[in-house]
């Protein structure tokens, strides 16, 4: 994770320039002549949240379709950059995009740090379904959580069964800490496969997880990525290209993503290294979907699987996404959004 961050705070300080403080702007939802959709909604708004300020995005072709809140992962690693891979959704949801407390447009809210642990976050992803809801005079939403969002995700079902018709998941993280040490038996695997010595010497030299410091992190993320085990997709995982070209996001707010997502991680790493759903959520009552790329080893399918098996839920569904990594949200946006659409819509019918 801190390896991605390092990577694109350099190439953003490259190309940064000075500007606003701050955007309050995105693109209108237009149709293909290029004319403004009636009807249609396109906002990035300040709300407060937990006492705080926080920013939240909402796209649609229709106030009338779903509500669709996406929790972002890390922590820290805000996603309004990535809009460009809702497209699709936005034809048939309000889709929302949330820079959660201490992270993007967000970065500011990182005070009190007090308030930065596992359950402030659900309270802030209540406070904020309650907000979506009572705007959008709908009774329930779809809660989407990917990685970090995913835990969230998990404990907010668990607390607020009634609000929530579906919880959709990507790159669940079931247990942390195991997740880490399956990853670095598959890089051993692999680099031994690949008789890459530079690979073998780099892990070996860290040893395996927990790593103490982001210099351990930043091998381990480095690997990973190099072997595919974050993305797997032919289209490049380029999170410098969608930030830069990102109308969401300010020139100081893309130049300080980095270091508050950094922040933000090492403020939050002790809670989520101790996370295990295994113990703390077996059972839910809310109709959970796990979206699952075949080749994730950051939140390593093996440890969710498990974690799958014995979770109880009125209805619980696991769908593998065979061209896709940690982010099958994004790999394979079409598949998803059909998931959405022709599964988890029909199945959840308020």
């Amino acid at each position: 994770m801190s390896f991605q961050f390092k990577k694109l705070a350099v190439a953003l300080a490259v190309v940064g320039s000075v500007s606003s403080c701050t955007s309050n702007t995105t693109a209108p939802i237009v149709d293909e002549q290029g004319h403004e959709i009636a009807g249609s909604v396109a906002s990035l708004e300040q709300i407060s949240l937990g006492g705080v300020s926080q920013w939240i995005l909402i796209r649609g072709n229709s106030i009338e379709k779903p509500l669709l809140l996406k929790l972002h992962g890390g922590p820290g690693q805000a996603e309004m950059a990535t809009v460009r891979f809702n497209r699709l959704l936005e034809k048939d949801f309000i889709v929302v995009e949330w820079d959660q407390r201490g992270a993007g447009k967000s970065a500011k809210a990182i005070d009190p740090e007090h308030a930065m642990n596992i359950a402030q976050f659900v309270e802030d992803t209540h406070a904020l379904t309650e907000l979506l809801l009572k705007r959008f005079h709908q009774k329930s939403l779809i809660l989407v959580g990917s990685s970090w969002g995913s835990v969230i995700g998990i404990e907010t079902i668990q607390k607020y069964p009634d609000l929530y018709r579906a919880f959709v998941s990507t790159g669940q993280i079931a247990n942390f800490t195991e997740g880490m040490n399956v990853g670095y038996r598959f890089l051993m695997i692999e680099a031994k496969k690949r008789n890459d010595m530079k690979a073998l010497n780099e892990l070996a030299k860290i040893g395996a997880p927990p790593y103490d410091d982001d210099a351990q992190r930043d091998v381990y993320g480095k690997w990973l990525e190099a072997y595919g085990g974050l993305w797997h997709s032919s289209e490049k995982f380029d999170r410098v290209g969608w930030m830069t070209s990102s109308v969401e996001y300010a020139w100081p707010e893309k130049l300080h993503y980095t270091s508050a997502a950094k922040k933000s991680f090492n403020l939050l790493l002790p809670q989520l290294a101790a996370v295990n759903l295994d113990r703390t959520a077996r059972q839910v009552a809310v109709p959970v979907y796990f979206a699952v790329g075949r080749y994730d080893h950051m939140a390593p399918f093996e440890v969710s699987q498990d974690y799958f098996s014995i979770l109880v839920a009125p209805k619980k569904e696991w769908v593998w996404f065979e061209a896709s990594a940690h982010f099958p949200q994004w790999e394979e946006s079409e598949k998803f959004h059909d998931l959405l659409v022709d599964k988890v819509v029909p199945e959840t019918q308020p």
